[in-house]
C-alpha cells in the first residue's frame, strides 16, 4: 500500500470526494490532519497534514465520511466535522473545546444546483457567537462523484508554509485526474470498493491492536524468570510470579544446597516458610549458568551488602540485555550507592536494564495472599510497566514510576528510621515520643532524598510514607526488632548473631552520616541511630541529645 505524506500551503484547499474515508482529524490553528484510504483494496493511500506547532486534538467519525476544518479562537479550538451528503443535503456537527469542556451542535445545510456553494460564517455554541473564517461546501458534478472543498485560513508564520509538490489520485484511468492538488473517485463501483476496503481495514486494525496488546503483556510472553536469593522475600517473589502463570518456569538461584534440595524435592523452603507449600513451577539450583539460561527477567533479592560480590561471581552468565528487577532495599556502605547503581557496576555493564520494586510489603503476607500494594520504578517506563504486568494479581497492586531515586532512597532510609522507632519502643518512651520521632525522621528522609533528585510526591506515596508506616509501627519488621532490643539494653553484636535474616538498616545507617555530610543536610534522628550502632552514644544519651536540640520553625 503506497503512502505519500505532504504539507498543505496556506491558504489552500484540499479536495476530497465524500466517499473518501478520512479517519482521525482536527488539530488547532489553521491546520488539518486526516488520512484517506482510496482505491481498490487499499492500493492508494494519502496522509494530509497541516502545519501547526500547537498540540493536536483528535476526533473520530462514526460514519464513513469525515471532513474537518480547524480554526483558532481566542479561548477555544473549534472545528466542523462529521459530514455526510445525499442529493445536495449536507449535515454535520460544529464542535468546540473551550475551557477543557467539549461543546457540539449539529447543523443541516441544503444546497441545490442553482446555488452550488454555501458558507458557514458564524457558529452559535451555547449562546456564544464565535466568528470564523468561511467554510466552503461545493457541489461539483464531475462524473458520479461529488467534490468537497474547504478553506484553511492563514494563521501561521510564513516560515511554517510548505508548498504542495505531490498530486495523488486514485483510479486506473489517468483521465480521472482532478484539478491540481486534489483527490477524486469517479464512479459507483469504485466507491463500493472503498467501502469494502474500509471494512477490511477496520477488522484488520482491530486484530492487530489485540495482537499488539498481547505482545506488550510481559506475563503472557514470559516463559522463564530467575530469582537471585532464596531468603524470605526472594522466595515470596518467586511464589508470587509462579502463581500468576502456572506454565512459567521460576528458578531460584541459591547458595545453600540443603534449601535447594528441599525446594526441588518437597516444594518447601523450610528455613523461612515451613508451613507454606511452593508452587510446582518453582525450582531451585545452585548453578548460575543453569539458572540464567533462557531467563527473560531476573529478580534480585540478595542482601545489599553482599550484592556486589554475588553479582560479580555470576556476571559472565548474565546477558547484557537481561532486565534486573531489584527488591533489595538499602545503600552499599562502601560506595554509598543505591542498588540501581550497584547492579550495573557489579555486572560490568553500565547499560544493564534495571528496575527497582519497593513498597509496604512483608514477605509472609505476600505468601498468605493478603492485599498488598507496591511500586515498580525504572527510568525505562516500559520496563516498569513490564514489572507491573509480571507481578500484579488479584491481591497485589503494582504502581509504576520513573523516580528511581525517590523509590530507592525512601526504601533504604526507612530501615534506619525503623531502628529509631524500635529504640523508642524498647525504652518505653510512649506514643507521643514515637510520633514525634517518626515525623522528624520522615522530614529528614525527604530533605536528603530531594537533594539527591527525588520527587516529593514519591516520598509521600507507597514507597515512602507507606513503607515507613509499615516498618516503623509493625512488629514483623526486622529493623524495628533490632531497635526494640537495643532500647531494652541488648548489645548489637548479640542481636545480629541471633538473627537468621539481615536487617539492612544497620549497614545503611553508616551510609547516612556520609550522605548527610556530602549533601549538607541536617539529619539528627538518623545520624543518632548510626552513632548508637557505632557505640558512640547510648540510646538514653541519644534521646536526651535530641530533646535538647534548639526549637525551630516547622519546615
Amino acid at each position: 500500500m503506497a503512502a505519500t505524506n505532504f504539507y498543505l500551503p496556506y491558504p489552500s484547499k484540499i479536495h476530497l470526494s465524500p466517499e473518501s474515508h478520512i479517519r482521525s482529524s482536527v488539530p488547532c490553528a489553521s491546520s488539518l490532519v486526516g488520512r484517506a484510504w482510496l482505491g481498490d483494496d487499499l492500493k492508494k493511500s494519502v496522509t494530509v497534514t497541516g502545519v501547526s506547532k500547537r498540540p493536536l486534538l483528535l476526533a473520530e467519525s462514526a460514519g464513513l465520511e469525515f471532513l474537518a476544518s480547524a480554526r483558532n479562537c481566542a479561548s477555544s479550538s473549534s472545528w466542523v466535522g462529521g459530514f455526510s451528503t445525499q442529493k445536495g443535503h449536507w449535515s454535520g456537527t460544529v464542535c468546540s473545546l473551550k475551557e477543557q469542556e467539549l461543546h457540539s451542535q449539529s447543523f443541516v445545510l441544503d444546497s441545490s444546483e442553482g446555488a452550488p456553494e454555501a458558507q458557514i460564517t458564524q457558529w452559535s455554541i451555547e449562546d456564544e457567537a464565535v466568528e470564523e473564517e468561511p467554510l466552503s461546501i461545493v457541489r461539483d458534478h464531475q462524473g458520479d462523484g461529488a467534490l468537497i472543498s474547504f478553506d484553511v485560513g492563514d494563521a501561521t508564520n510564513s516560515a511554517d508554509r510548505v508548498n504542495l509538490e505531490t498530486d495523488i489520485f486514485s483510479g486506473t484511468d489517468e483521465a480521472a485526474v482532478p484539478s491540481s492538488s486534489g483527490l477524486f473517485i469517479r464512479n459507483v463501483e469504485e466507491r463500493k470498493a472503498v467501502r469494502t476496503a474500509w471494512e477490511k481495514l477496520v477488522r484488520w486494525s482491530r486484530s492487530w491492536q489485540l495482537l499488539n496488546e498481547r505482545r506488550k503483556n510481559a506475563l503472557k510472553k514470559t516463559k522463564k524468570i530467575v530469582v537471585l536469593g532464596g531468603g524470605s522475600f526472594g522466595t515470596a517473589m518467586a511464589v508470587l510470579l509462579a502463581r500468576n502463570k502456572a506454565d512459567m518456569n521460576v528458578t531460584l538461584l541459591l547458595r545453600d544446597h540443603a534449601i535447594c534440595q528441599a525446594i526441588n524435592d518437597h516444594h518447601m523452603n523450610l528455613k523461612y516458610f515451613p508451613r507454606h507449600q511452593l508452587p510446582k513451577n518453582v525450582t531451585a539450583t545452585t548453578d548460575p549458568r543453569e539458572a540464567l539460561q533462557d531467563a527473560q527477567y531476573c529478580v534480585h533479592a540478595v542482601p545489599v551488602q553482599s550484592s556486589s560480590e554475588f553479582l560479580r561471581s555470576i556476571a559472565e552468565h548474565v546477558p547484557a540485555t537481561l532486565p534486573i528487577l531489584s527488591v533489595s532495599k538499602g545503600l552499599e556502605l562502601s560506595t554509598l550507592e543505591m542498588m540501581s547503581q550497584v547492579i550495573p557496576r557489579a555486572l560490568g555493564n553500565p547499560r544493564q536494564p534495571v528496575a527497582v520494586i519497593s513498597g509496604p510489603s512483608f514477605a509472609i503476607e505476600l505468601m498468605d495472599e493478603l492485599p498488598t500494594a507496591m511500586v515498580a520504578a525504572s527510568r525505562d517506563k516500559e520496563l516498569a510497566r513490564a514489572c507491573q504486568q509480571l507481578l500484579a494479581s488479584r491481591y497485589l497492586r503494582v504502581n509504576i514510576s520513573t523516580d528511581v531515586i525517590g523509590v530507592e532512597m525512601a526504601g533504604a532510609l526507612k530501615n534506619v528510621l525503623a531502628i529509631a522507632a524500635g529504640i523508642v519502643e524498647g525504652m518505653n518512651l510512649g506514643n507521643n515520643c514515637m510520633a514525634a520521632l517518626v515525623a522528624q525522621g520522615c522530614s529528614e528522609i525527604r530533605w536528603l532524598a530531594e537533594k539527591m533528585g527525588a520527587k516529593s510526591h514519591t516520598l509521600s506515596g507507597l514507597s515512602g510514607s507507606g513503607d515507613i508506616m509499615l516498618t516503623c509501627f509493625v512488629n514483623l519488621s526486622r529493623n524495628r526488632s533490632v531497635g526494640v532490643r537495643l532500647g531494652s539494653g541488648e548489645k548489637l553484636e548479640d542481636i545480629l548473631s541471633s538473627m537468621s535474616q539481615v536487617a539492612e538498616g544497620v549497614a545503611t545507617a553508616g551510609a547516612v552520616i556520609s550522605l548527610a555530610k556530602k549533601y549538607r543536610v541536617q539529619m539528627p534522628v538518623l545520624t543518632a541511630v548510626a552513632r548508637i550502632l557505632d557505640n558512640e552514644l547510648t540510646p538514653k544519651t541519644a534521646v536526651l541529645a535530641l530533646m535538647s536540640l534548639p526549637q525551630v520553625e516547622e519546615v
